[in-house]
């Protein structure tokens, strides 16, 4: 494409005029790009073909091969957008690729649902309270748990207690530890007594008090994975500590992965600044938006640039890969669908990239991974077998 007509195709891009055939122009010279064609894009501008990109690839999964980083002046989003599209392997729609290869997902008649809204909260008592599937999160404080709800034109930090939600009564003139908890194929909202919001992924659980009154600093306690809008406090330090990690903030937006089962911890900042101390060593980092933070037993704490897109995907009901081996996608879907997976001969090495929905039964998810020939699965009742 020559660069004044990919610079005409781009500004009526921006200006919402360009055509299904014109924007699908733009895309592909991006998958077949060099650099010597490029012209000059801002930071910005990158960013919106980013999310062009993600929804161009929604549902879709490739394998995607080791390679050198072809465009280094990319912004960071933009970057692992760019690395799906010019890994050469465009997608397939899965329902094609299912007939045209119907051999793919053998026992997919025993399909498993997708997870769903659900958790518990433990009080102090031991009294376990079961949430509603029908709801999507709770508030704690003011001496009660209830559901929550918004007024017409509240902002998502405003929510409202009607009477009729009401759940449970905290005692005022008592402080009371609680635990909320998903299990496996859950998922739920949070609103702390000061204000912040903390959703959780499948099997994680956050332990919190039921007022922060009084208190010097606003403590939690983590497994599993969280998302977090913290309520800005300057004068009251909200932290979260997981095994192995202690994280401090004031008032931001970050995403903590914690599962016992992974290879360290990852603290994700998507808005603000927050400081990550590791217990093993007694290092620290402080964050910047779009850095990622992995303390380890052994490695301490390293920091890497990246996508919080892909990081957060799950917050949004998508599966988002980038670069990423079976066995951790596999782990993704275990405590989405709460599935037993079982390794059958030489594993895949490849990475796979690409986004399919979490609304999905697993079997579309399988199947969007079988496209690429590289990996087969085999379902039986609540077990998925998976072969090279």
């Amino acid at each position: 494409m020559e660069q004044h007509d990919a610079k005409v195709l781009w500004d009526k891009y921006k200006a919402g005029e360009a055509s299904k055939e014109e924007e699908q122009i733009i895309l592909n010279w991006f998958h077949s790009f060099n650099k010597d064609e490029l012209f000059d894009l801002n930071e910005t501008e990158l960013e919106q073909i980013h999310k062009a990109m993600l929804q161009n690839v929604s549902e879709n999964i490739s394998v995607l091969p080791v390679r050198k980083a072809l465009w280094p002046r990319i912004a960071v989003a933009a970057a692992a957008a760019v690395a799906i599209i010019v890994s050469g392997l465009w997608f397939y729609n899965a329902t094609s690729v299912e007939s045209r290869h119907p051999e793919f997902i053998s026992g997919s008649q025993n399909d498993v649902a997708p997870g769903k809204n659900g958790a518990t909260i433990t009080l102090a008592n031991g009294k376990v309270i079961k949430l509603s599937d029908a709801r999507s999160g709770v508030i704690v404080g003011g001496g009660k748990i209830a559901y929550s709800s918004l007024r017409a034109g509240e902002g998502a930090r405003q929510p409202h207690q009607d009477s009729q939600n009401e759940i449970a009564s905290i005692p005022r003139n008592e402080v009371m530890e609680l635990t909320a908890s998903t299990a496996k194929g859950q998922t739920y909202q949070f609103t702390l007594p000061d204000g912040t919001k903390v959703w959780l992924n499948a099997d994680s659980k956050i332990e919190f008090p039921s007022s922060f009154v009084n208190s010097k600093t606003r403590n939690i306690k983590l497994s599993g994975e969280g998302y977090f809008e913290v309520y800005k406090d300057k004068a009251h330090l909200f932290v979260v500590e997981s095994e192995g990690q202690r994280v401090e903030v004031l008032g931001t937006h970050f995403n903590i992965s914690a599962y016992s089962d992974d290879n360290g911890i990852k603290t994700t900042l998507l808005e603000g600044s927050v400081r990550v101390n590791a217990a093993s060593n007694k290092s620290a980092v402080t964050l910047r938006p779009n850095q990622q933070a992995t303390v380890t037993a052994n490695a301490g704490i390293t920091v890497k640039q990246v996508d919080p897109e892909m990081t957060v995907a799950w917050k949004n009901n998508k599966f988002m890969f980038e670069s990423q081996g079976i066995q951790e996608i596999m782990k993704m879907v275990a405590r989405w669908y709460n599935v037993e997976i079982v390794y059958e001969g030489e594993m895949p090495t490849d990475k796979f990239g690409g986004s399919v929905s979490r609304f999905d039964n697993v079997s579309k998810v399988l199947r969007a991974l079988e496209k690429t020939k590289n990996v087969r699965f085999h379902i039986e009742g609540k077990t998925i077998y998976v072969s090279k």
